[in-house]
């Protein structure tokens, strides 16, 4: 978001409120919009069928006769963890040439056109989790659409001249990326936190000039196969009807064993340290945090509630109150709390705020991480923010295929049936208590690892008063 939109926003909140609170013609007691309640959204999304090809492949349906439409998504045990150290980017890479370089009978130029005729995307990408292959079609266009759907997971050509114009524009992001102050400062700040692992790993110059087509071709070959892919498709189609064409479709894709690079141990505790990347700006990029708790852990369901107040909902959360709405002092801040899965997710409290005052915001943020340690939360907040995860959750599901990736992505990251049903349970039933105790256990100010942006010279204070400060140099 750029500082022009955030200060619009800002402006139309700020005019907005005071209508909201007095309005032309409303009685004196008239009730607060902000303190209404309702009663709780009943809400059951529908429940995808789950089926087994022979060649291993997970299948989930869901069927959904509103638009004659079909979507469909094969995700696939072939994340950029497993990217060789020297050659960062060869998954994100691979993907994309499935569907770039052509497949099956068709060159590159006929796969386009194909797609374009029959009014259909196939898509293709990687992350750190999972690769991953969509589609999305007419339904009456479904037998052609999964044709070459399959033969982008199954058969890609991996064309040299389409493989040499996506490393070009590879490079050329990567050239850019320091263009922009919150890139650049996410990526030194996740190297950092995920020191001597590769989620901390990022594409460079070097690691993508070194990966070859064969690399491509390889990478495929050995991760690629039925038995590490689950598939959640979704629209208007007959269960038994597509399940016989994707056994059809699928069955000369056999499977095998799949021999997994062996994935250096993550560090849960990274050295406290005070990082600063010189940048001639007006505004600071403020980073402030440490390795958390993975998702599956029962920690990770009261610490989002807490993440939730302290900075992770917005205006009514405390380092937007404090930083923000009462002080003036950024254009946007707050906390996140990222799912772990292979590796443990990342607390991480942000701003974008006056350069002249980064120190202040610095202590401000660690203060308000104390505080929710030491004085825990009120009823209020917590019903508050409880109110917010329940409604939001409705918007998760807002439709039929978000049900069916939803399910079939759980399943490929190991949680069990039923993970995001007991999540909202436990979401209703936290206590006060059980939140303050888990920000004792798992927020560790004294653990942080901060890392600014920023020109050193307009700083209110030496960013040493925060501790041992390493100066990075952009292009390092």
């Amino acid at each position: 978001m750029t500082a022009r939109t955030l200060k619009a926003a800002a402006l139309a909140v700020a005019l907005a409120v005071p209508a909201l609170a007095a309005p032309p013609g409303v009685p004196p007691d008239w009730p607060d919009p902000f303190a209404m309640r309702f009663d709780p959204i009943a809400f059951t999304p529908p429940e995808p069928q789950r089926f087994e090809l022979p060649n291993g492949i997970v299948v989930y349906l869901l069927e959904d006769h509103t638009l004659p439409l079909v979507e469909g998504v094969a995700y696939v045990r072939a994340s950029s963890l497993l990217d060789p150290p020297d050659k960062v980017g060869l998954a994100a890479l691979t993907a994309d040439q499935m569907r770039a370089g052509g497949a099956g009978d068709r060159a590159p130029a006929a796969l386009d056109e194909a797609l374009e005729f029959l009014a259909a995307t196939v898509e293709a990408s990687a992350n750190p989790f999972f690769a991953e292959v969509r589609f999305n079609t007419l339904s009456d266009q479904l037998p052609e659409v999964l044709e070459i759907f399959a033969d982008v997971l199954m058969r890609p050509r991996f064309d040299p001249e389409r493989l040499e114009v996506a490393r070009g524009r590879m490079l050329e992001a990567i050239r850019r990326q320091n263009d922009d102050p919150v890139q650049l400062a996410v990526r030194e700040f996740f190297k950092r936190l995920a020191s001597g692992h590769p989620a901390g790993n990022t594409p460079t110059e070097a690691t993508v000039q070194a990966i070859t087509r064969a690399d491509l071709v390889a990478f495929h070959e050995r991760f690629y196969k039925p038995n590490a892919t689950i598939l959640a498709l979704s629209g208007d189609f007959d269960s038994e009807a597509v399940l016989d064409a994707l056994e059809a479709t699928f069955a000369d894709w056999k499977p095998a064993a799949i021999e997994y690079p062996e994935i250096p141990p993550f560090n849960p505790r990274p050295q406290p340290k005070v990082y600063h990347v010189p940048k001639q700006l007006a505004q600071s990029v403020i980073l402030i945090g440490h390795p958390s708790v993975y998702a599956y852990t029962p920690a990770y369901n009261v610490l989002d509630v807490a993440n939730g107040i302290l900075g992770g909902s917005g205006f009514s959360s405390r380092i937007v109150t404090e930083i923000r709405t009462k002080r003036g002092l950024a254009y946007a801040t707050g906390s996140s709390l990222t799912q772990g899965f292979t590796f443990p997710g990342f607390f991480f409290a942000f701003s974008i705020s006056r350069a002249d005052r980064t120190g202040e915001v610095i202590e401000l943020m660690l203060q308000e991480i104390r505080r929710i340690r030491e004085e825990g939360v009120s009823a209020e907040e917590l019903e508050r923010q409880r109110s917010i995860i329940l409604n939001r959750a409705v918007f998760r599901f807002t439709s039929p295929h978000a049900v069916a990736q939803r399910t079939a992505r759980a399943e490929l990251l190991g949680l069990e049936p039923g993970y995001y049903e007991r999540y909202l349970e436990r979401v209703q039933t936290v206590t006060p208590e059980e939140v303050q105790a888990v920000a004792q256990a798992e927020l560790r100010p004294e653990e942080v690892i901060i890392l600014v942006v920023g020109d050193a010279a307009l700083f209110d204070r030496p960013l040493e008063a925060f501790g041992e400060v390493e100066v990075i140099q952009p292009d390092e």
